[in-house]
């Protein structure tokens, strides 16, 4: 009799431990299914009230209009989407223009850029910190050039 309530629990764990599997392969195809068509991007944003960085990844359309690198700004421009996240620039910069000739990457910011309201870091550390997220993600480009409202802004 004890033999028979054993394998009785030998077969409902078993059964247990398939329902289980399934459910593990399903979330795992419905992750990596749901993101094709898609580039995983990094962007690192400053916090507030610390020294610290914090990185937020975003999943990026891979063919889009405007090019691969310059949605990519669009979007680290627009600023991070995550609780104490301070934005590279002020709110409400834009970016005019964005293109790519060689290894040279060329972004013009609204004239809002060169304001610091809204939480945005100064904007030295902003322009270093656009900089150094477009060369981890993009790593052809090895020099951008900075204009704002038209005017070049050396290093």
């Amino acid at each position: 009799m004890n033999y028979k309530i054993i394998l009785s629990n030998k077969n409902l764990l078993i059964k247990l431990s398939i329902i289980f599997a399934s459910i593990v392969v399903f979330f795992i195809a419905l992750n990596f299914f749901s993101h094709i068509g898609t580039n995983r991007r990094v962007f690192i944003y400053p916090l507030a009230g610390s020294s610290k960085t914090q990185k937020e990844v975003r999943y990026l359309a891979s063919k889009p209009v405007q090019g691969k690198v310059c949605l990519y700004v669009d979007e680290l421009v627009l600023g991070p989407s995550f609780y104490r996240g301070r934005p590279l620039f002020t709110l409400g910069t834009r970016v005019e223009y964005c293109f790519q000739r060689d290894k040279t990457l060329y972004v013009g910011l609204s004239k809002e850029a060169a304001l610091q309201g809204n939480g945005a870091v100064p904007f030295t550390k902003g322009a270093a910190m656009l900089k150094k997220n477009i060369k981890k993600n993009f790593t052809g480009i090895k020099s951008i050039e900075l204009f704002i409202d038209g005017n070049f802004i050396a290093d």
